[in-house]
């Protein structure tokens, strides 16, 4: 997570609350409304703006991020509000079956996925829920030209309402750090996740969240299964 470390300070200060997150946290925020879960996971927490925004919906939130340097961010944000560690996705501190949902917001890119699959499942108890919402490489697809056109207004009039976040924004992604960062953990298609989850989980849904010319938000929701199943 070197390369991610570099750029921690500077995504922090971008998104530094989860209503920036136009496509994906209202969807989110639907499903454990829905689904009501007592304990959960935010793996791969970046600041903490997630597991922040959960603390009022469950009385058990927990957090787990690798960056050592994000996650004494978070460490500051969430102010013992969650139970946050360090860690990575593939070796979760957190014993068998100990959750009722798993949420994994805009991280699934960074990991290894089958060994983070394997501790997911074996950290949700059975019939509990993974919820996946990630970035994957896209191509033109002319049937989503009314979702390009939705998601790119909903992006604009966001920026126009808050130019300093654009600001921020822009400086971020052209920068050389956030640059290298990608280029070592480059966006994956939906469907190799689609294939990957469906080895460890019952895939419930998927949904785009959003679609750009370069790649889409999609949204997985999943259902464990038994250990033994």
């Amino acid at each position: 997570m070197e390369a991610y470390d570099a750029v921690a300070r500077d995504y922090a200060a971008v998104f530094d609350r989860i209503e920036l997150r136009t496509f994906e946290w209202p969807w989110i925020r639907n499903l454990v409304a829905r689904e009501r879960p007592r304990s959960v996971l935010d793996l791969g927490c970046g600041n903490g703006y997630l597991s922040g925004a959960l603390a009022g919906m469950a009385p058990d939130i927990c957090a787990l991020e690798p960056s050592p340097v994000m996650c004494s961010i978070a460490r500051k944000n969430l102010d013992g509000a969650v139970l946050l560690r360090q860690g990575a996705a593939e070796s979760i501190p957190f014993g068998d079956r100990r959750f009722d949902m798993v949420i994994s917001l805009l991280s699934f890119r960074y990991m290894v996925w089958d060994r983070a699959l394997d501790e997911i499942r074996r950290v949700l108890k059975s019939g509990g829920v993974f919820i996946l919402a990630d970035l994957f490489a896209g191509s033109f697809n002319p049937l989503y030209l009314h979702r390009y056109a939705a998601s790119w207004a909903a992006a604009r009039i966001h920026c126009v309402r808050d130019r300093e976040y654009y600001k921020k924004l822009r400086a971020l992604t052209g920068s050389e750090r956030w640059r290298t960062m990608l280029g070592e953990h480059p966006k994956r298609s939906a469907a190799c996740a689609r294939k990957a989850v469906a080895e460890q989980f019952h895939i419930e849904r998927i949904q785009l969240l959003s679609a750009a010319l370069r790649g889409s938000t999609v949204g997985f929701v999943c259902r464990n299964r038994t250990l033994s199943g």
